[in-house]
């Protein structure tokens, strides 16, 4: 009798000419993105464990299969090279560009999985969707006499000169109205803008901008006489010292180091307005409550000392040894709490943490992190225990295309 092999941590597995004597020696199929069946494979799934599978999308068996890992600009060059019934399997988004036609998508696909958003003209959206036999993301139409910008936009009047009046403007990744542009080009040159992207936008191109937009609902409105802000803003003695009466908006997280005397925070700040978090000494409170709305923020107020984390750390017992007071702990990246930090010690040594991230600890720490738990957006994983590993191994696997 042959041996049961258990098959893993694929990315595409291609089983649509795999014979059921195959199938039948599988004891496992687990950790895969995506299968790709035919009608004549299709049936011998079900009757297999599995787990952690993604999608499973039909292809039929004769049909050549192109895949891109990564987004793919679709346009009539790109389609008339393919070979005829070519099946698309895209890891990402798919921009369809203005010259793409429904006879080249008819003669040209034989199918589509798209494991991502399509952004394509209005005249081939139904064609697309036709051809699709699995559509992970939304799917965005825009008008074919529009201009396409396949990329993040800043927009100013340079730009906008080139432009004839009265454009469609479509935009696949962000859009920038922040510095260079006047209201009267955005009124004259622009007849609709939609942008598959977030919007970011000064206040005064705002009232001329909005009605032009498609979306208007993901657009971030810099206030006016604003400094823009992007990234982690730091905020120590030294920098607090070169500003004077600023106003700030901060794309990222503000930190505010508690060496920051309150007399020159006043000064330095009129005002200061975050879509991250600010993270503020708790002697500050009077003063931050004068430059920021405390509301409309959210505010992390800290006594002690404050870890801030933006990348893969280890929360090790000795790091407690070196500060005085307890810690509040601001978390954005990703942290294991290791085995030799006690409950208890969370408990004593740790008076907030604020999760945005994710935080892996053992069976032992997780109610203690839970009880000093502030900001609970991200996610809390217990480790996987260190013992002998009992299941048996993938031994077909480990691969970004297989084809069994």
């Amino acid at each position: 009798m042959d041996e049961k092999i258990t098959l893993g941590n694929v990315n595409v597995l291609d089983v649509r000419k795999t014979p059921k004597e195959m199938f039948d020696r599988l004891e496992t199929i687990r950790n895969v993105n995506v299968i790709l069946v035919s009608p004549e494979t299709a049936n011998y799934l079900p009757g297999i464990p599995a787990k952690n599978i993604n999608a499973v999308a039909h292809v039929p068996a004769e049909v050549e299969v192109k895949t891109c890992m990564s987004s793919l600009s679709l346009n009539a060059h790109y389609l008339e090279g393919l070979p005829s019934s070519t099946f698309l399997l895209v890891m990402g988004r798919v921009i369809v560009e203005p010259d793409v036609t429904v006879e080249l998508i008819e003669s040209q696909l034989a199918g589509l999985v798209v494991m991502g958003k399509i952004v394509c003209p209005d005249t081939v959206i139904g064609a697309l969707q036709a051809k699709a036999s699995l559509l992970m993301g939304a799917a965005v139409s825009y008008p074919a006499d529009a201009v396409l910008i396949a990329s993040t936009l800043k927009l100013d009047d340079a730009f906008l000169e080139g432009l004839d009046d009265g454009t469609k403007l479509v935009v696949t990744g962000s859009l920038r109205v922040v510095d260079n542009v006047s209201e009267e080009r955005i009124q004259r040159k622009l007849q609709s803008v939609l942008a598959v992207g977030s919007i970011l936008c000064r206040q005064e191109y705002a009232m001329a901008l909005k009605p032009k937009l498609d979306r208007p609902g993901n657009m971030i409105v810099i206030p006016t006489g604003h400094r823009l802000f992007e990234g982690t803003l730091s905020l120590d003695n030294l920098s607090v010292q070169s500003l004077e009466e600023a106003r700030l908006f901060c794309m990222g997280d503000v930190l505010i180091e508690k060496d920051v005397d309150a007399s020159q925070l006043e000064r330095a700040l009129a005002h200061i307005e975050s879509l991250g978090v600010i993270v503020c000494p708790a002697k500050l409170k009077d003063v931050l409550k004068g430059t920021c709305d405390m509301l409309g923020n959210r505010v992390v107020l800290y006594e002690d000392n404050v870890w801030y984390v933006d990348n893969e750390r280890q929360l090790l017992p000795e790091q407690f040894d070196y500060v005085e007071g307890r810690m509040t702990i601001v978390n954005r990246g990703d942290i294991e709490v290791v085995e030799d930090v006690s409950a208890q010690m969370l408990m004593e040594k740790v008076d907030k943490i604020h999760n945005l991230g994710d935080i892996v600890c053992g069976p032992d720490q997780i109610s203690a992190i839970e009880a000093r738990l502030g900001i609970r957006d991200g996610d809390i994983r217990l480790r996987k225990p260190d013992t002998q590993e009992t299941k048996p191994q993938p031994t077909v696997g480990n691969a970004n295309v297989l084809v069994l």
